[in-house]
């Protein structure tokens, strides 16, 4: 398993960063796929430089975009459908993420049946792969939905925002373990900025770790899951941790 394969590359119109610059991290990141956010209306001309770039150092490009109010409606098919009509992206990559909402306690079953429809309903209106971000943890609490909701996908980011490796693992094995059952290919995804909540930021990301101990753990867990064939590799969040993550 290669050590990091993707990164989420979250792109702010009013301060779009440098395309060479995105290019240089993903090649020093071994980025192989970069999921690349796409606004709201559609491609940018700040969305194509940056893809250009990206598939000038040979990676592979997917659109990403989520919102916690997509669990209803027909928004996430509308922004799809605008992010693909320009024929960029090799994949779609939905990080929708409801249990992040004010109104979560008390309507878990209803969101997540809602982000289970809205992941069914991406994949039945385009060709292209579908990967859908999830917290590890809803395999355990919610785990009928969680196992709705991957079915619904084509692979799984499962970001298990640990700092050390037998943490990662710990913290993912019900839902690895449930992606198994359910033939269902998964990335680990990993933090590398800061996190000021839901629990101290030392725990869930390398931002106050480093390079050197990102890759001492990501190598830890690459071999602790060298025999899954359903693991396709590591996800790093973020572009913008990385650009400053220290040694």
């Amino acid at each position: 398993m290669t050590v990091a394969r993707g990164m989420w590359v979250w792109v702010r119109e009013d301060a779009p960063p440098d395309p060479a610059e995105v290019a240089a991290i993903a090649e020093r990141e071994r980025v192989e796929e970069a999921f690349v956010s796409v606004p709201w209306s559609g491609p940018s001309a700040d969305t194509h430089r940056i893809v250009a770039a990206l598939r000038g150092r040979g990676v592979r490009v997917s659109a990403l975009g989520g919102d916690p109010a997509w669990t209803t409606g027909g928004d996430a098919v509308a922004w799809m459908e605008r992010a693909t009509a320009a024929f960029l992206f090799e994949g779609v990559h939905l990080d929708i993420e409801p249990w992040g909402r004010r109104d979560w306690s008390g309507r878990e079953a209803e969101l997540l049946r809602g982000l289970e429809r809205t992941v069914r309903d991406v994949a039945a209106r385009t060709s292209l792969p579908v990967d859908v971000d999830l917290v590890p943890w809803l395999a355990e609490a919610h785990p009928r939905q969680f196992a709705d909701i991957a079915q619904r996908a084509d692979a799984v980011t499962l970001m298990a925002y640990r700092d050390r490796a037998a943490d990662i693992l710990s913290t993912s094995a019900a839902a690895r373990s449930a992606l198994g059952g359910l033939g269902r290919s998964y990335r680990i995804g990993v933090e590398t900025g800061p996190i000021a909540e839901p629990e101290p930021t030392a725990r869930q990301t390398f931002a106050d770790d480093g390079r050197a101990v990102l890759e001492r753990e990501l190598a830890e867990v690459a071999a602790a899951l060298a025999a899954d064939a359903r693991c396709t590799g590591v996800a790093l969040h973020d572009l913008a941790g990385c650009r400053v993550l220290g040694p």
